[in-house]
């Protein structure tokens, strides 16, 4: 676990929430010199509370769904800003007696302390598109929901399961409106389809507008995680923006372990005794690695055979066949976008045939 060192001689501990934060400001020494709640998150108020130790001052607060605002907010008015890992500092300062007075004192003595495990900042420039990539997201899990409970109205009264076409669903949707003779579950069938060609036009718009900005902002790096085998336009666009910029990762391990592609081990006496840390790191790349694994181990010539063998000696065991190809296809990816080279199969196929 790394942690982040403060150089000012004086610290801010922000205990934030949706609609105020409680703030303790300390000097180097532990002497609490601000404790107070703040109303409806006032930031100029909270501005005034620091005037005098502005000069030389850290603010830290942890990683929780409001905290962009604050990362902005502070960036403007020059202050250094610290955001704390959530799930890691709750490992570290986790005790008996919880409250909002309690945590920002907690959180300010760490920070004074140099014990303050930090999280990523994501740039404020390309957070709006990686919200609209999210966005995209969900609407391409919700369709795909609705696609599974239409094949299951179909599976449900024993009817053989059409085949979609796409772009173009007319004659799919025809074929199964076709199939239908009551005029309720007609209605309902109606309804499904017609949220599914909702969700496909918004995908569209979405999947346009981001991959011309991409292409103008990015398109280097967009091109070359497309040379990847199972990176598509659109797996390429959730990789390159949920990892932002990819010198933040020091090694290849720290980049596995972000993608949640490797676990952490529990050992004691020298035995290990188990594997935890599994939802440490970010579901998006682990989904997206995972996706682009089943789409190469499919599509490739090569991969697909190896990925049968790989499967074979590790007992017929899917999941853990994908995961280690996901895990060499992230390792690809790392080495690719830190060197600007395209992707190389033969180092590839070499790793599989190893494994």
């Amino acid at each position: 676990m790394k942690y982040y060192t403060s150089t000012t001689e004086f610290n801010c501990g922000i205990d934030l929430h949706a609609h105020q934060m409680y703030v303790c400001v300390m000097d180097r020494s532990g002497k609490i010199l601000v404790h107070t709640n703040i109303k409806n998150n006032d930031f100029q108020f909270f501005l005034k509370l620091v005037a005098p130790y502005r000069h030389d001052l850290t603010v830290c607060a942890e990683c929780m769904f409001g905290w962009y605002w604050l990362a902005d907010a502070c960036q403007e008015a020059n202050l250094t800003f610290v955001l704390a890992h959530a799930l890691y500092l709750r490992a570290i300062h986790g005790g008996k007696n919880k409250n909002d007075r309690v945590d920002s004192e907690k959180i300010t003595h760490l920070l004074r302390s140099n014990l303050i495990p930090p999280a990523y900042v994501y740039p404020s420039a390309l957070r709006p598109l990686r919200a609209l990539l999210r966005q995209r997201l969900c609407y391409v899990w919700r369709r795909t929901e609705l696609l599974n409970r239409v094949q299951s109205h179909q599976l449900a009264h024993n009817r053989p399961a059409l085949k979609q076409t796409r772009p173009n669903r007319d004659p799919w949707e025809q074929r199964l409106l076709a199939q239908e003779d009551h005029p309720l579950r007609q209605l309902a069938l109606q309804n499904e389809l017609s949220m599914i060609r909702h969700y496909d036009a918004q995908i569209t718009t979405l999947e346009t507008e981001l991959k011309k900005l991409t292409r103008d902002q990015c398109g280097r790096d967009y091109t070359l995680l497309q040379t990847t085998p199972g990176i598509g336009e659109n797996l390429g666009l959730t990789i390159l923006y949920e990892i932002g910029d990819i010198n933040r990762f020091p090694t290849v391990k720290d980049f596995l372990s972000y993608c949640r592609l490797v676990k952490g081990t529990v050992a004691s006496a020298g035995k290990i005794k188990g594997l935890r840390g599994a939802k440490l790191g970010n579901p998006y790349l682990r989904w997206a690695f995972g996706e682009a694994a089943v789409i190469a181990k499919r599509d490739h010539a090569q991969i697909g055979p190896l990925s049968q063998s790989l499967e074979a000696r590790l007992g017929g065991n899917k999941f853990k066949a994908n995961t280690v190809v996901a895990i060499k296809l992230a390792r690809a990816v790392y080495f690719m976008l830190k060197n600007k080279t395209v992707f190389d199969p033969e180092r590839l196929v070499a790793a599989l045939s190893r494994k």
